[in-house]
């Protein structure tokens, strides 16, 4: 069964489903779906490359010592 992420909210199976929800559908439903730009083949998400880069920490400036 494919999974799609949807685009917009939708009410499958008498259930409503949010923006960003992935849910599993038959092929005809994921095609139909697709076509009407409800949803997006769930596979085609992006894939994280790397780990996330941590924050660096403030730098205060120097000050002129007396």
């Amino acid at each position: 069964m494919p999974k799609l992420r949807l685009k917009v909210t939708h009410t499958h199976a008498g259930v409503a489903y949010p923006p960003g929800q992935v849910i599993d559908v038959d092929d005809y439903t994921a095609r139909w779906l697709t076509d009407r730009d409800i949803g997006t083949p769930a596979s085609s998400d992006p894939v994280p490359t790397a780990d996330p880069v941590e924050p660096t920490k403030p730098r205060s400036a120097k000050t002129p010592k007396e």
